[in-house]
């Protein structure tokens, strides 16, 4: 068999949801999303699997780092009224793609808390 490999990209559900406040954060993962899927078509044919994830949201310091007070009220919401994806659910999720049969490729995959309502 060909040598193989996996490229497991990480975007956002920002990246296909509309999200006001979110525009620049959600055209960079749009991007990457978008680019996951090009680079796809190119690498697939030589036994690489492309895929990317697109979590929603997840327990980590991003909150701190949104400049507009609306959009970070609205994610620290988000954390205390639900209970988030932990970063342990994306790697389980990697290592769950990684694991399947070189011959299925998962392109994209979207992963959300239970009670995420977007």
């Amino acid at each position: 068999m060909p040598e193989s490999a996996d490229l497991i990209n990480t975007s956002s559900i920002a990246a296909t949801r509309i999200l006001e406040k979110f525009s620049i954060y959600s055209g960079t993962k749009a991007y990457i999303s978008h680019l996951t899927r090009l680079v796809r078509v190119e690498l697939g044919r030589k036994n690489m699997r492309v895929s990317a994830i697109e979590p929603g949201m997840v327990d980590i310091e991003l909150p701190d780092h949104v400049t507009d007070p609306d959009a970070s009220a609205l994610m620290a919401g988000l954390l205390h009224d639900i209970e988030c994806l932990r970063s342990t659910d994306i790697a389980e999720t990697v290592a769950f793609i990684a694991a399947l049969p070189r011959h299925v490729n998962i392109s994209e995959l979207t992963i959300l808390p239970t009670a995420q309502p977007v």
